[in-house]
């Protein structure tokens, strides 16, 4: 068996354990995979199920780690913002939370959708990463 063929095999053993709801046993196999080394071709819709089990499994530090940096590879992937949003929730960062979720929503929807609204949610957005930025430096 090649390392790919490892690879494969821990990603699939960790999607059915996850499907199953047997999160903790996904997670050996998604730690597994990570170290191996996950195909680029995979890596985004992996890291959106790892971070998710990471933080489900109470490994919020993790998960806001793994999301975060998906988050720069894959900016145009608002999954992974979701997640992270979730993450950093769990993590105890509630403003950074909202932060992230609402400029998934501002990215995703269109002006219709926000009915005019989208200019004061984009101010309270702002205002929200104003209050967190120093945190983060």
């Amino acid at each position: 068996m090649t390392e790919d063929d490892d690879v494969t095999a821990a990603i699939e053993a960790a999607y059915a354990l996850d499907r199953a709801g047997d999160e903790h046993g996904a997670i050996r196999h998604y730690d597994r995979a990570w170290r191996l080394g996950v195909p680029a071709s995979q890596r985004k819709r992996f890291v959106v199920g790892y971070g998710s089990t990471l933080r489900n499994v109470g490994r919020t530090d993790d998960a806001v780690a793994v999301l975060a940096e998906a988050v720069r590879d894959y900016p145009d992937y608002p999954a992974l913002q979701a997640f992270l949003g979730l993450a950093l929730h769990s993590a105890g960062q509630p403003q950074a939370a909202l932060a992230t979720m609402l400029g998934v929503v501002l990215d995703l929807a269109g002006a219709e959708a926000l009915d005019g609204y989208e200019r004061a949610l984009g101010e309270y957005h702002d205002e929200l990463l104003a209050a967190i930025v120093p945190r983060l430096s």
